[in-house]
């Protein structure tokens, strides 16, 4: 997504990336990144080390901040930091209702938030508990607090690193199935639904939700004409404002989510024999992105014999919804790419051009 903004318009318009800024030897880099652990409760050996060059040997000294943008730190945070904390990390215990504590999936009380039942809406916004769970608002202050002293103490390198893991939380927030625990009811395999509430229902969600990150992945990838990355070319921006507001998008684009991403996936899903998250079951984004059955006339149709007219109609069904998983991702990514662009101005552009930072 980085990569792609920086080729569009708006990179145009902003001279403080090209400002060169130092980058730390590697051993400074990974005593940094373990007081830097220390102080914000993340696990220092799952951020990898982006320095090239040894400690009093030679080497790149500095970067512009276009080529940090492209080393890929707003993708750390997916990367283990948040994953496998021991319980002081979650002393409410919220790893319960998001993910469990172990694993891929117990990051999510950090990267998520489900504000609880709205009893003016109790079945659009229902949940299990009914009062808020997760973290990522609180996360996103933790990280602006941390890049903000970065910068004020001149440490260039480390404020822009921890400004995008902040807008990585804060693009999570704008994905409806961080923002809501059930986007919509007929993801849930009902009729397990007595027997085991929370698991089966846990374990659906995190498959349609991995599903859906996995086609807006690709669609960012795919040129325009199948994918999204025009929406990432706007040059609009504004800070994120934070509170009840920044979740007013996804939570109003829930139950289109759930609709959309049900019409492609259907019932798959829900099979105890799949399991997204740990790598159990295929799903071909690149076949659902790219491909587009050819529309039939009705004589064309009638020749099809019954179980290929079925397979017709089920192929045209889920390009239909691939249509409006486009449409839906487009709108996200766009506020997505005026907030990156909205906080990098907040946060850099008043910083000095003469000086590479510490």
């Amino acid at each position: 997504m980085v990569d792609r903004m920086l080729l569009g318009p708006a990179a145009e318009d902003r001279s403080y990336l090209g400002r060169r800024v130092e980058v730390p030897c590697i051993d400074d880099e990974r005593k940094e990144l373990e007081r830097l652990a220390a102080r914000i409760g993340i696990r220092a050996e799952a951020v990898p080390g982006v320095s090239k060059r040894r400690c009093g040997g030679k080497g790149p000294r500095s970067l512009t901040v276009e080529e940090l943008l492209s080393l890929g730190f707003i993708d750390e945070p997916d990367l283990g930091m948040d994953q496998n904390l021991p319980e002081s990390a979650d002393p409410q215990h919220h790893r319960k209702w998001m993910g469990g504590s172990t694993g891929p999936t117990s990051q999510g009380f950090r990267h998520m938030v489900f504000p609880g039942i709205e009893w003016g809406s109790p079945i659009a916004t229902f949940q299990i508990p009914f009062s808020r769970v997760g973290d990522a608002p609180g996360r996103i202050e933790v990280l602006k607090k941390a890049s903000d002293a970065y910068l004020a103490e001149g440490n260039v390198f480390f404020g822009l690193r921890t400004l995008l893991w902040r807008e990585h939380l804060i693009e999570d927030l704008l994905q409806p199935f961080h923002s809501t625990q059930i986007p919509a009811v007929r993801l849930i395999p009902l009729h397990k639904i007595l027997k085991s509430p929370v698991q089966a229902a846990s374990h659906a969600i995190a498959n349609y939700h991995y599903a859906f990150e996995g086609l807006v992945r690709e669609l960012v990838r795919t040129p325009w004409e199948r994918g999204i990355q025009e929406c990432l070319e706007g040059r609009e921006a504004r800070a994120y404002e934070g509170g009840a507001k920044s979740l007013e998008l996804p939570r109003s684009k829930a139950r289109e989510t759930g609709d959309v991403i049900y019409g492609v996936f259907g019932d798959y899903l829900k099979s105890p024999e799949v399991d997204l998250p740990a790598g159990t079951g295929r799903v071909d984004y690149d076949a659902l992105v790219h491909s587009a059955p050819a529309e039939l006339s009705k004589e064309e149709e009638a020749m099809l014999g019954d179980q290929d007219r079925d397979e017709y109609h089920r192929a045209r069904a889920r390009s239909k919804a691939m249509d409006g998983i486009r449409a839906l991702s487009c709108g996200l990514m766009k506020e997505a790419a005026r907030t990156f662009w909205g906080d990098l101005d907040q946060a850099l552009s008043k910083l000095p051009s003469n000086s590479t930072g510490k």
